[in-house]
């Protein structure tokens, strides 16, 4: 077991942003990489791991912090040191928790773990403030009496729309000033993004999924992104990852958030939006491209996923 006590320090002032990142080799048993960005008042991290056994790892830290943890892929797994109590996240989960302190431990408990988090402090963390919403309404109350909080009773799957903007910063290209500017966007983005989830979705318990449903699930998300512009029908992808229809349907809105069909279109809104931004080409041609034959339908359909007409995008 690895023991390795991590201390987090307040910054009050204007810091160089800064990148840190390190691979550690367990000689037989695997490796952990971590790399992390630094801005004012906020820690940005993602790691991804290949172990033999469960690695345990020890933290340590009196300031109070907003954790937003996304577990891309694995199971992990946070506990008090005096505390049986175990926070548990698996594949494609998320949530956002708050502590006052925390002394207790860290597990990565998979044969492969990929997660991403963005650990918050005041005051960055008081500038997202807001009761609109009845989940946020018992987060503060409680971070206000400075107690731990959690914005929902279980963990949350990841949408499509959070994995995107995770990914932007994952390719940031900024520095300086604009750098910090850039993730503060994203990190509010992503937050409200999880707070309208948790409302949406307070009350409704996950369903357990097996094991072997669930790889088979990642198959099914990784075979549409591959095969996106290819005419899909549920009978054909269930075919081609081995699992029945009604697993196909049921599973993959449990464990993605989206139905199978409302993913593709996730997709191809997004791929038609880089398109328009990034390229020449006109609203018909990216129409044509996504599959419609008439560009004001294709229009129409972009308003209504992302609120704006795509000739206003180039505007």
């Amino acid at each position: 077991m690895i023991d390795n006590e991590l201390n987090t320090i307040m910054c009050t002032e204007m810091p160089e942003i800064h990148k840190a990142e390190f691979t550690d080799y367990l000689g037989n048993t695997g490796y952990l990489d971590f790399n992390e960005v630094k801005i004012n008042g906020a820690a940005i991290f993602s790691g991804n791991s290949k172990l033999a056994n469960e690695i345990t790892l020890r933290e340590q830290h009196e300031t109070p912090t907003l954790n937003m943890y996304f577990s891309i892929q694995g199971i992990s797994s946070a506990w008090e040191a005096d505390s049986n109590k175990k926070y548990v996240l698996k594949d494609n989960e998320h949530t956002v928790a708050f502590a006052p302190a925390f002394d207790g431990y860290y597990a990565l408990s998979s044969p492969e773990v990929r997660n991403f988090g963005i650990s918050l402090y005041e005051p960055f963390f008081n500038r997202l403030y807001s009761t609109d919403l009845e989940c946020l309404k018992r987060f503060w109350d409680k971070v206000t009496a400075g107690k731990m909080a959690d914005i929902s009773d279980h963990a949350l799957p990841i949408t499509p729309k959070q994995q995107s903007v995770i990914n932007d910063m994952h390719q940031c290209v900024y520095s300086g000033n604009m750098k910090q500017l850039f993730y503060e966007s994203k990190i509010t983005e992503l937050f409200l993004l999880q707070a309208e989830q948790a409302e949406a979705l307070n009350g409704i318990k996950s369903v357990k999924i097996e094991r072997h449903h669930i790889d088979k699930l990642h198959t099914v998300r990784h075979y549409i992104q591959q095969n996106m512009f290819d005419p899909l029908t549920l009978s054909g992808i269930a075919r081609e990852a081995g699992i029945n229809e009604f697993m196909l349907k049921k599973g993959f809105k449990e464990l993605f958030g989206m139905t199978v069909f409302g993913y593709l279109n996730e997709l191809k809104m997004n791929y038609a939006r880089q398109m328009l931004l990034e390229s020449a080409c006109t609203v018909y041609e990216v129409a044509y491209t996504m599959g419609y034959n008439e560009p004001y339908n294709f229009s129409k359909a972009f308003r209504k996923h992302f609120g704006y007409l795509p000739g206003e995008l180039r505007k």
